[in-house]
């Protein structure tokens, strides 16, 4: 068993602008304990099985004493197996000694694209006499990369199997791609991704419910069977599979590398264990070992990137604009984007909401501005025990501009509008029935707001009419909807008519969730930009004459005090010089 997991800890994200296929990573193996140093009762078993094989008569053979000359290439050899050093690029394949024999030999005209593109390379390494190491890797289109991108494995052990569960379930997690039709004249071989599909199957919801970027992967791998023991896994019966164990795993995708495990440069080596009847220990390290960019070249491609980006820029100006559009001087500009999120605890199914705005004095709108509408009806949803709630998802937005009269008073604030909600509900059999009213004061404050709007219907003094809303519809109704806060004509100061709600019934229903964005736009604020940020939005717009008056006045009253004061010295020194000059 490996203990790649145990190195999960030092996992390492990094990311770059430059081409992955610069991207190389050094490898160095090396064997810490040798098979003769750790001996082992199995492998002295394997090793007299073998001898007795190999002699007919059952008797050992007999060792010659090796020559000097044959020492030498045999420590060499050992060397060579005891240390190993590999410089691997981004999806560089390296084959080990099972792929070298198994891709090695022609496997006829079936054979895939990726099983002749292995052959024409272990060609090429046979005619230089290269024979495969220990340190091989798995690229992004071998099996073993997409056995391995499940993670739903029980073990760590690379010869464990996927389960059919497994198997399902990454189908859906891989990213999907669109594969072209040669025949384009028949309307159902042509792709239909980017189309709707009115009925979709619980594949297609499982599928598409799943988002996932493209990527790819990479194995470094070890391959830590004993080398001296060939001869008996040739001669078994059961050849024993390779010994192999995960080093290193790279993961690619929107120019973010997942290193697992980090490079361990100047650090302590990765240790891990064969796990066989040797039991050897290895060390590892991995180093990045990519070729810098050159100066002038990072120069070069800083300055052509700035180009690009100026170039969009550019582009973007000449659409958009270099700036917005400033009101006219003293006119304050009010943006609202809102949204009916949803209602709950209403009486009855199939609601829809209607909204208007209701302008004060002094606020205008264009001639083309929207100031009311509907939203679609929609039916109630259990997403609790005790509420059923009615989601809208509604937006809506209305520009408005605030001009104040000559004759204002620097001092006085003007009155915000307000938006009126009218709920109401619409069943099968044509029932029409008020289902609550309420209303929202736009703040004076720039900002996002989420309200919970309490609603309310008139009740009439009758039974007879809540009898009528049950069985044919039909509900008692505002007539004025300007009713549901304070009217027009009730709030000017100067009348002196009293509006009298007594005796007015009224029933509490249920509770409408809206959310807003505010925004303010004024010359004025571009002038005062440095105040604090929770100042009155609206009281600045209207004190800032007023108090720059009252610092006008401040300041004339100190100069004709010094004026004051400068008289009165004048005076008091006139007097002594007639005093003196009396006396004389």
């Amino acid at each position: 068993m490996s203990n790649f997991d145990a190195n999960n800890a030092n996992c390492a994200v990094y990311r770059s602008n430059d081409s992955i296929n610069n991207f190389k990573i050094r490898v160095k193996l090396e064997r810490l304990t040798s098979n003769a140093l750790l001996p082992s009762l199995e492998r002295l078993k394997y090793e007299k099985e073998l001898s007795r094989l190999l002699n007919t008569d059952g008797k050992p053979i007999e060792k010659p004493k090796p020559k000097r000359t044959e020492v030498v290439p045999l420590l060499d050899q050992t060397h060579k197996s005891n240390y190993e050093e590999v410089v691997i690029s981004w999806q560089q394949k390296l084959f080990n000694r099972y792929e070298f024999e198994k891709y090695g030999k022609d496997m006829g005209p079936y054979k895939t694209a990726l099983e002749q593109k292995y052959l024409d390379e272990i060609q090429k390494m046979k005619a230089k006499e290269k024979q495969p190491g220990r340190i091989f890797t798995y690229v992004e289109n071998d099996s073993y990369c997409l056995e391995r991108s499940l993670e739903y494995f029980m073990t760590d052990s690379p010869n464990e199997q996927p389960s059919h569960l497994a198997l399902g379930i990454n189908t859906i997690h891989q990213p999907r791609t669109v594969q072209l039709r040669s025949n384009a004249s028949n309307k159902q071989d042509l792709p239909k991704t980017d189309l709707i599909k009115q009925k979709p199957t619980s594949e297609d919801l499982l599928i598409n419910h799943y988002g996932s970027l493209p990527r790819q992967t990479m194995y470094i791998m070890a391959d830590l069977s004993d080398t001296t023991n060939m001869a008996t896994t040739q001669l078994a019966v059961f050849p024993q599979p390779p010994n192999e164990h995960v080093l290193c795993r790279i993961h690619y995708s929107n120019n973010t590398i997942i290193l697992e495990p980090d490079f361990n440069t100047d650090k302590m080596a990765y240790i891990v264990e064969t796990g066989n009847l040797n039991n050897e220990v290895y060390q590892y390290y991995l180093e990045h070992v990519s070729i810098p960019i050159d100066l002038p070249d990072l120069v070069k491609e800083r300055r052509l990137f700035n180009e690009i980006c100026l170039k969009q820029q550019t582009k973007i100006a000449q659409i958009v604009g270099n700036e917005f559009d400033i009101p006219p001087p003293s006119v304050l500009k009010l943006n609202v984007f809102g949204e009916i999120v949803s209602g709950k605890n209403f009486e009855y199914d199939n609601i829809y909401v209607y909204y208007s705005v209701d302008l004060t004095d002094n606020w205008y709108v264009e001639s083309s501005a929207i100031l009311s509408g509907y939203t679609h009806t929609a039916s109630t949803t259990m997403s609790s025990k005790y509420d059923d709630i009615v989601y809208y998802s509604h937006p809506f937005e209305f520009e408005l501009w605030y001009k104040p009269p000559l004759n204002t008073a620097d001092h006085e604030l003007p009155r915000m509008p307000k938006i009126y909600f009218q709920i109401s509900s619409h069943d099968s059999w044509g029932r029409h029935r008020i289902e609550g009213y309420t209303y929202f004061e736009i703040p004076n404050l720039p900002g996002f707001y989420n309200e919970h709007l309490s609603c309310w219907r008139p009740r009439g003094d009758s039974v007879f009419n809540e009898v009528r809303r049950f069985f044919i519809g039909g509900s008692l109704e505002l007539e004025d909807i300007s009713y549901i806060a304070i009217p027009k004509s009730f709030d000017n100061e100067k009348d002196n008519r009293l509006m009298n709600r007594f005796g007015f019934r009224t029933v509490s229903t249920g509770t409408l969730n809206v959310r807003f964005n505010v925004v303010f736009q004024s010359q004025n604020f571009a002038i005062i930009n440095r105040k604090k940020r929770t100042t009155n939005v609206v009281n600045r717009y209207g004190l800032d004459t007023f108090i720059s008056n009252i610092n006008t006045v401040l300041q004339e009253f100190e100069e004709a005090k010094k004026r004051a004061y400068e008289v009165r010295e004048l005076t008091a020194h006139m007097r002594t010089t007639n005093t003196n000059a009396y006396y004389e």
